[in-house]
């Protein structure tokens, strides 16, 4: 499929869309536009002008996905957590759709990545005015009712993917200043660890900052290995003076300090294999996890949700998406050798491993990185064969 270069006027109107419901995400009055009209008028732009489905393999899947949800609803046990789940199925498809669409124009891929910075921004706005200022940092988690702890922590592996992405797209200047914010992702990611008490960040963007500035900086320069190697040897005494004492009195210690059988997680993992295992065909309806388990929580999970609510068939398609995508980007650089691909497989495995932990399938921002990172190996792979 080609597209024109050339962004229309419904182009730039459609990303303003995006952009502005990035930065309302908590706001209980603006919010809501942005969910009922500014991501719907995205929406009808783009599918009225492209078809994403044939430029972006991804979008089949997931498609499919969201059809195989409505199908189970049928056999819900709950009707009100079904018109929930659905609602938010149908908030992360349009998003989506929108997302795939506009990542086709050059122009805009890096302003899309940018739009993610902004949505990271916002979630930290909002955390300072009314999260940090209530919660007892030894004993609370950054988290309520609006901002998930756990969300907060897979915007930053997102900002990370994005900013070294933006440090490939970008030129001259920008381009500079972009490879030098991949650096200040490690003092975010340290910050974003301590305040979610999340383990997870650690164990995601250590590797995954690791990888990127040895590919980009370190493994042909030995010179760029002696000053890396010199910043780590002063991040590690600036941690000893100052970041040591917070890290002891920091809820990301005591969860740390778990042993792994008193984590509720991995008594979930058993309790939704049993339950998706008693309905394994269509499951107990879209969202309705919830209404089974002992708790009255989710699974955590991205596959064992689905098991749950939609069946073996619905984590299957949601496997087939991820693999799909890992594949496709392990043949690119067998083909090419491009380091690129090697940047979008990482990703891949990243956020393979991101469903373990918590569900992404219904959430319109935890999909929509996933289509625009799948949408610019599509469009890199084209401008480079």
């Amino acid at each position: 499929m080609v597209i024109s270069d050339r962004i229309k006027t419904g182009d730039w109107i459609a990303y303003g869309c995006i952009l502005f419901a990035s930065m309302v995400p908590f706001s209980d009055s603006l919010n809501p536009i942005a969910l009922y009209g500014a991501i719907p008028i995205a929406f009808l732009w783009c599918f009225s002008r492209y078809s994403v489905c044939k430029a972006n393999p991804t979008m089949h899947v997931i498609l499919a996905l969201y059809i195989w949800l409505c199908v189970c609803a049928l056999f819900a046990i709950d009707w009100e957590s079904v018109n929930r789940e659905l609602r938010s199925v149908l908030g992360a498809f349009i998003l989506c759709y929108a997302v795939g669409a506009l990542a086709l124009r050059d122009r805009l891929l890096p302003l899309l990545y940018g739009v993610y910075i902004v949505l990271l921004i916002s979630a930290w706005l909002y955390a300072k005015d009314n999260i940090l200022n209530v919660i007892d940092f030894g004993e609370q988690r950054l988290n309520d009712s609006k901002l998930n702890a756990n969300t907060l922590a897979y915007y930053t592996f997102y900002v990370t993917v994005a900013i070294y992405m933006l440090g490939e797209l970008l030129k001259g200047t920008f381009k500079t200043i972009f490879r030098y914010l991949l650096f200040l992702m490690i003092v975010v990611s340290f910050i974003t660890a301590i305040y979610t008490g999340s383990r997870q960040v650690l164990l995601i963007q250590v590797p995954l900052l690791a990888f990127l500035i040895w590919w980009r900086y370190l493994r042909k320069s030995v010179k760029n290995l002696a000053m890396l190697l010199g910043v780590f040897l002063l991040a590690v005494v600036l941690f000893m003076n100052f970041g040591a004492a917070i890290y002891e009195n920091s809820t990301l210690k005591k969860r740390s300090e778990l042993v792994l059988r008193e984590d509720s997680r991995v008594g979930l993992v058993g309790e939704t294999i049993e339950l998706g295992m008693q309905r394994p065909l269509f499951g107990y309806g879209p969202g309705c996890v919830h209404k089974v388990t002992k708790s009255g929580n989710g699974a955590h999970n991205s596959f064992l949700e689905l098991f749950v609510n939609t069946g073996f068939i619905g984590a299957l398609i949601f496997w087939i998406m991820i693999y799909r995508f890992l594949k496709l980007q392990y043949r690119r650089w067998k083909y090419t050798k491009d380091r690129m691909f090697l940047a979008f497989l990482l990703f891949g495995f990243i956020w393979l491993a991101d469903q373990m932990f918590f569900s992404f399938y219904a959430d319109l921002w935890l999909m929509s990185f996933f289509v625009l990172v799948a949408a610019h190996s599509e469009r890199y792979y084209k401008s480079i064969s």
